[in-house]
């Protein structure tokens, strides 16, 4: 195959966009076969040049995926032409791909408009006027979100970005020079969150693990947090983090942390982010770029990560969108966490935690009502109580014989407003210090919403059910990366009553939750910490 040739060398099945990525499904013309591993898309007038994100192929039928967030060197593609090449078979030179006319893309039709920051980035797959597929991509500045909009809002970010640009460079010369003084030992492990104020989640159980293999030994263990996410590091902290990140050979996280986005790309360190949820369930960081409250494309945030852990092949595509990073970089290891789950003892203890916090428990049906919070973030979460009919729930549990915890997201900071007289059935357990996952050892049905919880409750093969009073409006702020009707693994309910008919009849939908956690757990077997400091930590 080469440029000169004329015939059509795919048909186009379909187009469409999911958040930021296209998706072609194109099939090769009869007689004719090209190699997928060597699709490119090219910039025409420019040196641009990536590969899709992904390829498959299923039958006659390959799969490709775009992410124009995903450009070179991490960067959303540049306004101009972008070209599909080819190649018929490994060796030969690329050559561009030919459609089999110019009505098999509908232009306009399947276009995606981005509104951003600093304007409108819009991207549409077009037919070239030889014949050959391509992506059109264009940008129009100053007229994306009100905030940003004019002259004068655009003069703001510039100075945000250059102020941002300098204080980047100058954390990165004095992490220069503290290497020079503090050295590298290539066996130095800084774990640090900038949301706990200690050792817990994921990184309790890799640290805990490796001191219990004896790897602390042989290697450094360093550990540095802060008062939660509001706080802010007294002045020696911040020099100790200095210190501690220009000496360390392996960074693990386990949240956001915009220091760590400072550091740039080291191919010497290794930064391993253990994101804090299990599975792909709302969107999250760049896969929310062009809604309200989305970020930056063009930032660097997240985007030096080596690697990031995730449970499953599922989930893979979802966490290397949202971390805005190849998806060769996003491992399923499983999540360390999640270890104690498949672990009798562990199971047994956390059980024991949680019975001893509410004695209320044992003999009685335990019911745990977990939403997440609404809004953009820790600023701004609120959840709406008003909707909740607590002599309503109280009359439930007394027919039921069960009692039910309320546990709001850590970002609410509202209190409950639980009403004396119904607090022998109905327990706050907001501000308990308790971990969750320990919790769910202790609990016979769970209530939620939009919470990535459901995770870790799926694999006890208990029953759920999923309040959803607003979805319309949290699909329109927020979306899902999956549809949430076919997702979840329960049943749906949108009125409170509602809600009440079901538990009082134990209408579940329990049998679509052994599924859900077949497809987003590769591993049940307890050894993913081991996996994450084997591979990702120690790199054996």
């Amino acid at each position: 195959m080469d440029d000169r040739t004329r015939e059509p060398a795919i048909e186009v099945v379909s187009i469409r966009w999911e958040r930021i990525q296209l998706i072609l499904d194109v099939r090769p013309a009869a007689g004719f076969a090209f190699d997928p591993a060597g699709l490119r898309l090219e910039q025409v007038g420019g040196r641009g040049s990536l590969p899709p994100t992904h390829v498959s192929r299923e039958g006659d039928v390959i799969h490709i995926r775009i992410n124009v967030m995903q450009g070179p060197d991490l960067q959303p593609l540049e306004p101009g032409r972008w070209r599909l090449m080819a190649r018929s078979r490994p060796g030969l030179p690329d050559a561009l791909l030919l459609v089999s006319g110019p009505t098999a893309v509908a232009g306009d039709r399947v276009a995606a408009t981005f509104r951003l920051r600093q304007g409108v980035f819009r991207s549409t797959p077009v037919v070239d006027t030889d014949g050959s597929l391509a992506l059109d991509v264009g940008f129009e500045a100053g007229v994306g979100f009100d905030r940003d909009a004019g002259r004068a809002g655009m003069a703001r970010q510039r100075l945000r970005r250059s102020l941002a640009g300098v204080r980047g460079a100058l954390f990165q010369l004095a992490l220069r020079g503290i290497k020079v003084v503090a050295g590298r030992s290539g066996r130095r492990v800084l774990l640090t969150s900038d949301s706990q104020a200690g050792l817990t989640g994921n990184l309790k159980d890799v640290h805990d693990r490796m001191v219990q293999r004896g790897l602390d030994r042989g290697y450094r263990l360093q550990t540095l947090f802060k008062e939660g996410i509001a706080g802010r590091r007294r002045m020696v902290d911040r020099l100790r983090l200095a210190w501690l990140l220009a000496a360390a050979d392996v960074i693990v996280i386990d949240d956001f942390q915009p220091v760590i986005y400072r550091i740039g790309v080291d191919p010497s360190v290794r930064i391993v982010q253990l994101w804090h949820a299990s599975g792909a369930f709302k969107t999250v960081g760049y896969s929310r770029v062009g809604k309200p409250g989305g970020p930056d494309p063009y930032s660097r945030v997240h985007k030096n990560y080596t690697y990031a852990t995730v449970s499953s092949e599922h989930d893979v595509p979802f966490y290397a969108e949202a971390f805005g990073i190849p998806e060769a970089r996003v491992v399923p290891t499983g999540i360390p966490r999640m270890d104690r789950f498949f672990d009798e003892a562990a199971r047994a203890a956390g059980l024991e935690a949680a019975r001893a916090v509410f004695p209320a428990t044992p003999g009685r049906m335990t019911i745990l009502f977990a939403p997440t919070f609404r809004g953009e973030g820790p600023r701004t979460a609120t959840y709406d109580q008003a909707g909740l009919d607590y002599a309503a729930l109280h009359a439930l549990c007394v027919e039921k014989d069960a009692i039910i915890i309320i546990r709001m997201h850590p970002f609410v900071t509202e209190p409950l407003t639980i009403p004396e007289a119904f607090r022998d059935r109905l327990l706050d357990g907001s501000a308990i210090p308790l971990d969750v996952n320990d919790l769910l050892f202790a609990v016979d049905l769970l209530i939620t919403d939009y919470s990535s919880i459901v995770f870790e409750y799926s694999t006890l093969g208990r029953p759920m059910l999923f309040f959803a009073y607003d979805l319309e409006e949290y699909i329109a702020a927020r979306d899902f990366y999956e549809p949430f009707e076919s997702f979840v693994p329960g049943r749906i309910v949108r009125t409170f009553p509602e809600m009440l008919d079901a538990i009082r009849r134990d209408d579940y939908e329990i049998e679509r939750v052994a599924a859900f956690a077949a497809r987003h757990f590769a591993h049940l077997d307890g050894g993913s910490t081991d996996r994450v400091i084997d591979q990702l930590i120690l790199g054996r």
